[in-house]
């Protein structure tokens, strides 16, 4: 398995000595900024002929810069399209979105899938003696569910809202089960134990979702809220995901740590989330290019 079904297009240099950076996103809940201020729509990164990539990569990597890199880069892909999420269902509620728009809601899952498969790559002892300890010094109950932008998003997953039972919306009930497969593989793969920071400090810690949770959470992932336009927020995500690319086509999705690599799925594992191997890039460019018909008009 070599390609993902890419191009392959000219080198590109490696993703910014996989340095990671900041990434501007709106309030959660709130609108983007006008237009027309900003540099981002006049040069907005090329998502064509993006490279492709070796599943396993084929020289030693700097562990612990590459998968911190991967970490953060990840998470912050994953917001963005969850933005996207949110933009379509809260304009809708109980409404049926349009066809496109159902269409950009199974890529963005579809991508957000292929973005957890990515984020964890990092070997698990790598993960248990770095990054876990991390998020802990974040805060001991560190946890997923202090993501502002994540609670439309859950709604969806869990297919609260009416026009999803339509048979209209199978293709987004059949990305909705990938992202949950792939999800629950994932942490099984890094915490055997099922035990999560939040769970493990649970009775020590008071329980809930605070703002002061929320900039905790943010502040970790690199992510600042301020005002930015909807031409600023596409260009930030265009540009993670040509890097992300980049990123691939240098080091491979599994790259050689120790001596050796450490798939995280592999041809035995579930058969509805092999096709994310390989398609990891095609993935999230594909929900890239669709949010670019997505913007937010009014919200309550």
């Amino acid at each position: 398995m070599t390609r993902g079904g890419l191009r392959t297009g000219p080198r590109r240099e490696p993703a910014r000595a996989l340095q990671p950076r900041l990434l501007f996103l709106p309030p959660a809940g709130g609108p983007y900024a006008e237009d027309g201020r900003d540099r981002f729509a006049a040069r907005p990164a090329d998502l064509d002929g993006l490279p492709g990539y070796q599943v396993f990569g084929a020289r030693p990597v700097e562990a612990r810069r590459l998968f911190w890199y991967r970490w953060i880069a990840g998470h912050q892909i994953s917001f963005s399209l969850w933005r996207v999420i949110s933009d379509i269902v809260l304009r809708h509620g109980d409404d049926a979105p349009s066809e496109r728009e159902i269409d950009t809601l199974v890529a963005c899952v579809d991508g957000y899938s292929a973005m957890l498969l990515y984020s964890s790559t990092v070997p698990r002892e790598h993960y248990h003696a770095h990054l876990r300890p991390r998020m802990a010094l974040q805060h001991p109950a560190f946890s997923g569910a202090w993501a502002p932008d994540y609670r439309p998003v859950r709604l969806l997953l869990r297919g609260r809202f009416g026009w999803q039972a339509d048979r209209s919306g199978s293709a987004l009930a059949d990305a909705v089960d990938r992202n949950h497969r792939t999800h629950d593989h994932i942490a099984d793969h890094l915490v055997p134990d099922g035990k999560s920071l939040l769970q493990k400090t649970a009775g020590v810690t008071k329980a809930g979702v605070t703002p002061d949770k929320e900039d905790l959470y943010d502040n970790f992932f690199l992510t600042i809220r301020r005002p930015v336009s909807h031409a600023e927020f596409l260009a930030q995500l265009r540009e993670r995901v040509v890097e992300l690319a980049s990123d691939l086509a240098e080091n491979g999705l599994f790259p050689e740590v120790d001596g050796r690599h450490h798939p995280v799925v592999t041809s035995r594992s579930d058969p509805v989330m092999r096709p994310l191997i390989t398609d990891v890039v095609t993935a999230v460019a594909r929900a890239t290019r669709l949010a670019a018909d997505v913007r937010e008009e009014v919200r309550a």
